[in-house]
Parts: structure tokens; sequence; C-alpha cells
């Protein structure tokens, strides 16, 4: 039976606890989960999580779209940027300029970083990352997720993802439902849309 908005918001807060993480069944697991819904309810989702967060002190929020801006306004290429994207096409924007400057593709790059210097991996924080469609395509979801799995082993790391993970078969994600982004692994979908 298919979960009503309201219900899977309900479970979604009531699973967003150390608790939970670390009951008997996660032993051992990673700790990494993916809280899909359909992109339609994108500002609905921003609304429900900012109101868990402000109760939830275990929650570390991080939205990948402003941490890409963070990082080249901190660059100072802010300006530069909005000035040549008028004259160049998003591929040319993506490859020339934005995949060099924030290096996602490799282990160690700006954005992993703010995640390790923001919260400590010590079993007491749920890292929570938000802004995926916003920030699509120059950081992939499935990119920052590989890359964390380095950064936190002890951390529950839970991705809100506007699109459909599909964890029973092919374990892909499916962005806006439209753009397959990749396949990933390791995450288990925290709610699932129909028990």
């Amino acid at each position: 039976m298919k979960m009503t908005f309201t219900e899977r918001i309900y479970e979604l807060s009531e699973k967003l606890t150390i608790d939970y993480f670390n009951s008997p069944g996660m032993a051992g697991e990673l700790k990494f989960a993916i809280f899909d819904f359909d992109p339609r309810d994108e500002l609905r989702v921003r609304k429900e999580i900012e109101k868990i967060s402000q109760s939830n002190h275990s929650i570390k929020m991080f939205d990948l779209y402003e941490m890409m801006i963070d990082l080249i306004k901190e660059e100072n290429y802010f300006e530069n940027i909005i000035e040549v994207e008028k004259d160049f096409p998003k591929d040319v924007m993506l490859t020339q300029v934005f995949q060099p400057l924030l290096a996602l593709e490799q282990e160690d790059n700006p954005i992993i970083r703010k995640f390790q210097e923001s919260v400590k991996d010590d079993g007491v924080s749920i890292v929570l990352i938000t802004g995926v469609g916003k920030s699509y395509p120059i950081i992939r979801s499935h990119t920052i997720l590989n890359n964390l799995q380095s950064v936190f082993r002890n951390n529950p790391v839970v991705m809100l993802y506007p699109g459909t993970y599909d964890s029973n078969q092919k374990m892909t994600l499916r962005l806006f439902d439209r753009l397959d982004d990749d396949n990933y692994y390791r995450a288990f979908n925290l709610v699932k849309r129909s028990e």
C-alpha cells in the first residue's frame, strides 16, 4: 500500500535518530540512507525537514547547492562565472569551469573537506544532505555518497533525493524521476514509498 506524504514524513522524523541508526539490525552496516520523494514535493519536503531539524539537534544539515556557491565565492570566482556563463554552453561550463574548480571526481575535494571540517565523525551526529536537485548536474549525488564513505564511518548519512531510489533490484538513482544518475549500492531506502 502506498504511503501518504504525511505518513512518510512522520516515519522519516521517527527514524532520524542516533538510536535508530545504532539499533541491533544496523550492527556493522554502513549507515548511509536515502529518503527519495516525488520531485513535485520538493518545497514541502524542505519545509518539513526544516521543522524536523529544528527539534532534533543531532541533525547536521548540508545543502549541496549552498556549499557549491560558498566555495565558488571563497575562491573569488562567483562574479566571473556569472559573466562568462552568458557566453558559453552549459556543457563547456561544466567541464571547463565547475569540474576543475570543485574537483568533485577526486576523493579529496573541497565539498568533501567541508563535510569533514564541519562534523566530527563521532557517532553522535546525523549528516543530512539536501540540495541534490538544485546542484545537478554540477554535483552528482552518487559521487558525494561514494566519497563520503571514507569520511563517515560512525555518523549516519541521509540524503534527501528528489526522484526514485530503487534499492530492491537495480540500485539506481533516478533524479527527478527522469534522469538516471547512476548506481549506488551502499545506501538503504530509509522510508519506502509503499509498504
